[in-house]
């Protein structure tokens, strides 16, 4: 009896790592990422959506890395790059605002270019792809 007690408690244990090991594994796939709003780790790892003040803010110019944007708005159809520096935005000061969580990663910064106003919902938001580059989020849905 005591060595199927054993076999049942490996049998578990097995059972939970690779139930574990699989969910990690989902954690680095776009569309977790593009789902929970969190970016991947490397180069144009951001999601498609974020989130700021309760609301969610949608870009057309990345998806975390994967090949399903909508039709006719990935990067390769419209010609537009992933981010626009700063000085070609013509920009004045920027007001962090939060971040763009990154799985295994520092996070993005996220910015308005007005100081938030309590009790407004701004239009767009801007995230920091990398030093001094930014990805423009529109928001999405109605009042």
């Amino acid at each position: 009896m005591n060595a199927v007690r054993r076999r049942r408690v490996w049998v578990f244990v097995a059972v939970v790592l690779v139930g574990l090991g699989a969910l990690a594994g989902a954690a680095f796939l776009p569309w977790s990422a593009n789902h929970f709003g969190y970016a991947l780790p490397g180069d144009q790892g951001l999601p498609y959506r974020v989130e700021y003040g309760d609301r969610d803010y949608r870009s057309h110019v990345t998806c975390a890395g994967a090949d399903w944007c909508e039709p006719g708005t990935r990067r390769a159809d419209v010609g537009t790059p992933y981010c626009t520096p700063r000085a070609e935005l013509e920009l004045g000061r920027l007001h962090r605002v939060g971040e763009v969580p990154t799985l295994w990663g520092s996070p993005h910064a996220m910015f308005l270019t007005m100081e938030p106003q309590p009790g407004t919902t701004p239009i767009a938001v801007l995230v920091e792809a990398t030093d001094g580059c930014y990805v423009s989020f529109i928001l999405m849905g109605g009042p």
